[in-house]
């Protein structure tokens, strides 16, 4: 009897052994994404400085925006993380001095920068490769500006007014497929930001 159990024993330690180690599904996520600018074209406009000068700018450009993201799955239907994104603007146009009339060339560069915490609910989907979510993000929105005026820097008083809001928030929908364990192309559609964005991202 006791040479029987310990077969049995020896068996099902071997049995197991021979088993595979049950895959975890990786719970992190690294993307890097690229937006395009928004459907609108911005028109020419017209503003002012605290002197009264005058600013007419009619050339504009603007390469988009370029973003990274963290997400952490707190479990299978929630993460948290944080995004990072970097967008430049840059106006192109005339400056007319208040006091003695004298138009100048100008051109005016803004760069932002937002930092966003986000919260998202992911869908159960039977797909391990396949992840859809909607969620939400609140954060900075920095800006850092330049003036040039006939190729020169000039100082900050010298600036167009500007409005900027120190408080950014989005909401999106998303989707990630993973091609392997480890990489894979993700796409969202948000408001507060890239209209859509997309990329790749590297999971673990």
């Amino acid at each position: 009897m006791h040479l029987l159990t310990g077969i049995l024993l020896i068996a099902g330690k071997f049995a197991s052994a021979q088993q595979p180690e049950p895959t975890l599904k990786p719970s992190n996520y690294l993307e890097i994404s690229y937006g395009t600018p928004g459907i609108l074209t911005i028109q020419s406009f017209s503003t002012l400085n605290n002197d009264q000068d005058q600013f007419d700018f009619n050339t504009f450009s603007n390469p988009g925006t370029f973003g990274i993201h963290y997400d952490h799955l707190l479990n299978p239907s929630f993460s948290l993380g944080i995004d990072f994104y970097y967008l430049q603007k840059k106006s192109t146009g005339t400056m007319t001095e208040y006091a003695s009339g004298i138009q100048q060339s100008a051109e005016y560069t803004i760069n932002r920068f937002k930092t966003q915490i986000r919260l998202a609910y992911h869908f159960p989907i039977s797909n391990p490769d396949l992840d859809v979510y909607i969620g939400g993000g609140v954060g900075m929105n920095n800006q850092i500006r330049k003036l040039v005026i006939n190729g020169t820097s000039v100082s900050r008083n010298e600036y167009p007014d500007n409005l900027n809001f120190p408080v950014s928030l989005r909401t999106y929908a998303g989707l990630r497929y993973s091609f392997t364990k480890h990489f894979g192309i993700n796409a969202e559609l948000g408001i507060g930001g890239p209209l859509i964005n997309a990329g790749f991202h590297v999971r673990f």
